[in-house]
């Protein structure tokens, strides 16, 4: 591995501090001198003249577990400067499963230990590294099904076992997702006892709440809960108002957080800055006629509950303003025609009619249940409220090609601007100065998940780096054309190695699944 020099930056380390001019010199895949770096004469150099030179962006919220199968590049993270993604998020994982039910194609593989084997002796390769969680929604699945119902001793203490051996591996921590099958069937006493395995590990456990709009305070209490009987970190996963009637109520939330901080509780929160969130249009169902999943739904919709279900559906889409906020972007490759329109549109357009609801039932059955969807709900306001206190950032989405036909749908932009709109907002709304801003992608992200060898720029850290210019980083990607990566990111280095040179991605593939130590 060649030794790197970065000269004529403003290197801002990630710690908050005030950024201060100086090159950077790299040896053997860590930060070897900040300063003076004559030792490193013949060494590459990489002009970072009038740019900020930091440590490599952290995307604390991702759901990149194996976008390395479709393409290798993560161009969509790279071009933002993001180095490490942290993934296994909202309660689903490609692991544990249980015996007999692997699935090489889905990579669903019976432990963290197996999928890294089988990655890094498969001689697949990555971009960006990975921090993986063990989904809670897989380890609930692999033990106790897709049923509504507790699990029985037995089946906790199986569940405890298969989280504490993948924890003991390397694994990162455990996320829930409460509003997904089946992670919202667990009750107080799972997720107290599954968190309390993490805690043993000083693991992180960020969850996607049961709500994030009308009931968000119970929805939070829930969380806290786990984080006050267990002293485990806990995290808001996407903080968000989701309903158009808590709208305004962020500062309120927010002080419910600090509150519980103050109070002892481990507890922060992440976000993307945008006002569409993204999943799947299931969501929208009752929870019911979503026990056992996706293809539950559809066969409920086949059946003689299929007006019921459109009821449950009906309660978010009761006319045509409500369904002009759900826009397709992924049709699972069963009905492209959806793709880029509402569900007005696709009622309307397509269907020829003016019942919402039943419109949705019939994209779900012609996608399988498949359906995704980005929901504008959010009010801008609030979003801006909390990008304001010290929230950290995550995409919510996807390491994806720059190439259109690697890609499939239109995806949420935020795959390939979460990070680079954070730069821009910070930078035009005065939203935090600078230093903050990479801090806030950096060294906070790293804490919060207990890693400890990157997130700095300092001598003898891992050199993950990120060399922009701070006046104009920013995205390219909209919701109508996301397939865009973001500018003013100039040269990236993963595991000390040139990832990104003058603006442009090198054959280097340098990512790993990293492991907790």
């Amino acid at each position: 591995m060649e030794d790197i020099v970065i000269r004529g930056g403003v290197v801002v380390d990630g710690t908050g501090r005030p950024g201060y001019r100086a090159d950077v010199a790299v040896r053997d895949g860590r930060i070897a001198a900040i300063g003076d770096v004559s030792g490193f004469r013949g060494a590459k150099t990489l002009d970072a003249e009038g740019l900020v030179v930091a440590p490599g962006f952290i995307d604390a919220h991702a759901h990149s577990d194996t976008c390395f199968l479709r393409d290798d590049s993560g161009a969509s993270k790279l071009y933002q400067g993001i180095t490490t993604e942290v993934s296994g998020n909202c309660g689903d994982s490609p692991f544990p499963v249980a015996p007999g039910t692997e699935d090489e194609g889905a990579w669903r593989c019976l432990s963290f230990a197996d999928f890294v084997n089988r990655f890094e002796t498969g001689g697949w390769r990555m971009a960006v590294n990975q921090a993986m969680l063990v989904g809670h929604g897989s380890l609930r699945a692999a033990v106790v099904g897709a049923g509504d119902r507790p699990a029985t001793d037995e089946e906790l203490d199986r569940m405890k076992a298969l989280l504490r051996r993948d924890l003991a591996d390397g694994a990162w921590g455990m996320s829930l997702g409460l509003e997904y099958s089946p992670g919202f069937f667990a009750d107080a006493r799972e997720l107290r006892a599954l968190g309390g395995v993490v805690g043993e590990f000083d693991g992180l456990v960020p969850c996607h709440m049961r709500s994030e709009g009308l009931h968000i305070d119970e929805a939070i209490e829930e969380l806290l809960d786990v984080g006050r009987a267990t002293g485990v970190k806990v995290r808001v996963s996407h903080l968000k108002l989701d309903n158009v009637r808590a709208y305004g109520r962020a500062p309120e939330v927010w002080a419910r957080l600090e509150a519980a901080r103050q109070a002892g509780v481990r507890v922060s929160a992440d976000m993307y800055p945008f006002t569409a969130s993204c999943t799947g249009l299931t969501i929208r169902c009752p929870k019911w006629s979503q026990e056992g999943g996706s293809e539950a739904v559809v066969d409920f919709l086949k059946g003689p509950r299929h007006s019921e279900v459109v009821e449950g559906i009906r309660a978010h889409y009761y006319n045509a303003e409500r369904a002009e906020t759900c826009l397709f972007h992924d049709d699972a490759g069963l009905w492209p025609e959806i793709v880029g329109k509402t569900l007005r549109q696709v009622a309307e357009e397509l269907l020829h009619t003016g019942d919402y609801a039943e419109a949705a039932a019939e994209v779900l059955l012609r996608t399988k249940g498949r359906a995704g969807c980005i929901f504008f709900v959010m009010n801008e306001k609030d979003m801006l409220y909390f990008l304001s206190q010290d929230v950290g950032i995550g995409s919510d989405g996807w390491a994806l090609s720059a190439d259109p036909a690697k890609v499939p749908g239109r995806p949420h932009p935020r795959s390939y601007a979460a990070v680079t709109e954070f730069f821009r907002l910070a930078r035009e709304k005065g939203i935090c100065p600078l230093e903050e801003a990479v801090r806030r992608v950096t060294s906070k992200a790293a804490d919060a998940i207990g890693m400890t060898d990157r997130g700095r720029l300092l001598p003898g850290m891992v050199a993950d780096i990120a060399v922009f210019d701070p006046n104009s980083i920013a995205p390219r990607a909209t919701y109508l054309d996301p397939i865009q990566v973001s500018q003013g990111v100039r040269h990236v280095l993963v595991g000390g190695g040139v990832a990104l040179e003058d603006g442009a991605q090198t054959a280097l593939r340098a990512g790993k699944f990293l492991k907790k130590k």
